[in-house]
């Protein structure tokens, strides 16, 4: 077992990759249901999460039952991938 954090991870993880348009909050239903050990949101774009682009931000939603989940944040500016860091904090993922 390793640790990300104050996170447990098995020896041999099953880990779900970040894919656009793929995983969404019903596909990582199924995929901890099928034994993913972590999984990821879509790529979030800094400048739409800022924004509260209503697409984007719902790419940040998070059940309890999937914790420990990735959010991966994307942008240029780095003004705005803080502010985004931020926002990804504040879900505790």
């Amino acid at each position: 077992m390793f640790k990300i954090g104050n996170i447990e991870i098995p020896h041999y993880p099953l880990i779900l990759a970040p894919m656009e348009d793929v995983t969404d909050v019903s596909f990582r239903y199924i995929c901890k249901q099928y034994g993913a050990d972590l999984m990821y949101t879509e790529f979030i774009a800094s400048e739409a999460l800022i924004r509260n682009i209503d697409k984007t931000v719902k790419k940040m939603h998070i059940e309890e039952y999937e914790r420990p989940v990735g959010i991966q944040i994307y942008g240029h500016d780095p003004d705005h991938m803080v502010e985004a860091a931020r926002m990804a904090a504040e879900m505790k993922p």
